[in-house]
This record gives structure tokens, C-alpha cells and sequence, in this order.
């Protein structure tokens, strides 16, 4: 049927068919981006965030400090306020920036426990969902590197 026809304005039939078409496209992805997150995303994608974030707790001193240093890498922290969390945690444990666990971290794979990882890669555009996710989780290692010291 014509826009005419529905007695709208064709302008805002136009705009009500983009907006339609990205929220399907939005519900389409959900599934994709909460399956990254356990937990789902809780509310909205942003809002609802503490819920649906990986766990950083079961992390090791040197998955923490290889993440940390992909953070800093990918400029979701600096190496001012990251860098010495980071140098912090491997003098505690000689060779551990050599070690498996820090170069998982280091390819931003962030230990989660149980043989389970969240991988803060493929962040895609800034202002993203995903990563603002992965400045959250970020920030959130950080906290943990400090509580490991």
C-alpha cells in the first residue's frame, strides 16, 4: 500500500520503516552480543551492564597483567594509570610476562574461571556497544590488578 494511502506523511513512513528495520536488527544481534556476556545484558544494552559483565575475580596476576596491557594497547586505559598495575603484578612472579596467561590477556582474552574466557576483541567503532563493554571490563581488570597487589 502507498504512504498516501495509510494517510501518513511518506517522510515519516520512510523514517517508521528505518526505525522498524533497526530494531529488528537490533533484536537480531542481541542474542549474539548477550552470548558473549553471561548474564545477558540485564535492561538495556548500556543501563544494564554490572549484571551481564564477565567475572574478573577468577583472573590470575598474569592473564590480569596481559590484559591490562591489551587495554593500554587498544587505548581503552593508559599506560599512566595502567602501566604500573601491570609491571606491578609481573615482578611478583618472575617470567610471567613470557608465560601463557599473560600473552592470553595480552591477546585480549580475559580469564573468566573454569576454563572459560571473555574475549575484548573485535570492539569495532568507538561508541559501540561492544566497546563500551570492553572499556568497562577494562576498567573493571584494573580494579582486580590493584586488589591483587
Amino acid at each position: 500500500m502507498e504512504p498516501s494511502k495509510r494517510g501518513t506523511n511518506p517522510v515519516l513512513w520512510r523514517s517508521r520503516g528505518i526505525t522498524a528495520l533497526a530494531v529488528a536488527l537490533l533484536e537480531f544481534a542481541a542474542p549474539t552480543v548477550q552470548a558473549q556476556l553471561p548474564g545477558g545484558l540485564g535492561g538495556n544494552a548500556l543501563g544494564g551492564l554490572g549484571g551481564g559483565l564477565p567475572s574478573v575475580t577468577q583472573a590470575g596476576p598474569s592473564n590480569t597483567a596481559g590484559v591490562l596491557q591489551y587495554c593500554v594497547q587498544n587505548n581503552y586505559l593508559s599506560d599512566g594509570v595502567a602501566g604500573p598495575a601491570k609491571n606491578a603484578l609481573l615482578s611478583q612472579t618472575p617470567g610471567s610476562g613470557q608465560s601463557s596467561d599473560f600473552q592470553t590477556g595480552s591477546n585480549g582474552l580475559l580469564q573468566t574461571g573454569n576454563g572459560q574466557s571473555f574475549n575484548l576483541g573485535g570492539s569495532g567503532d568507538t561508541g559501540s556497544v561492544k566497546s563500551e563493554i570492553t572499556h568497562k571490563v577494562c576498567d573493571m581488570v584494573l580494579q582486580h590488578a590493584k586488589s591483587l597487589l
